[in-house]
C-alpha cells in the first residue's frame, strides 16, 4: 500500500493554480507588480508635490503675518520708550528745582559746544592733510628717483 503515485497532469495544474492563488499571482503577475510599483511611485510623487505646495502655501501665509507681528512689536516698543521719556521729562520738569534745571541746560549746551569743536577740528585736519598730500603719481615718482 504505497501512497506514492505519480501525479497526473490534472493534479499538476490544480496544484500550480492553488500556489498562484495563494501568492495572489497569476502567470502574468510580473506586469501587475510593475504596474503596482509605478502606481505607488506616482502616488508618492503626488503626495510630495501636494505636501510641498501645502508647506509653501502655509509659509506664504505665515511670513506676512510674522512680519506684521514683528512690526507691531517694534511699534509698541518705540511707543513705550517715547511715552516713558516724555512722561519722565514732563514730570521731572515740574518737580525739579530751578538750579538743577539750569545745570542740565548749561551742561547740555557745553556738551554740544565741545562736540562741535571736536568735529570742526577733525574737518580742518582732514582738509590740511588733503592739501599737503601730493597726488599719487608724484609720490610714486619721488620714491623711484
Amino acid at each position: 500500500m504505497n501512497n506514492d503515485h505519480a501525479p497526473s497532469p490534472e493534479d499538476n495544474q490544480t496544484t500550480a493554480t492553488r500556489e498562484n492563488q495563494a501568492k495572489n499571482e497569476t502567470p502574468s503577475a510580473g506586469g501587475n507588480v510593475r504596474e503596482a510599483f509605478e502606481e505607488l511611485s506616482k502616488s508618492l510623487q503626488n503626495v510630495l508635490k501636494t505636501g510641498g505646495r501645502e508647506v509653501r502655501r502655509s509659509l506664504d501665509e505665515a511670513i506676512p503675518k510674522t512680519r506684521e507681528d514683528v512690526a507691531k512689536g517694534i511699534h509698541d516698543i518705540a511707543y513705550a520708550i517715547a511715552y516713558t521719556v516724555a512722561f519722565s521729562n514732563a514730570l521731572a520738569s515740574e518737580i525739579t528745582p530751578d538750579n538743577i534745571k539750569d545745570g542740565f541746560r548749561e551742561g547740555a549746551q557745553s556738551g554740544q559746544s565741545a562736540a562741535e569743536k571736536i568735529l570742526r577740528q577733525r574737518r580742518e585736519k582732514a582738509e590740511r592733510e588733503a592739501r599737503e598730500t601730493p597726488p599719487a603719481d608724484e609720490a610714486t615718482a619721488t620714491v623711484w628717483t
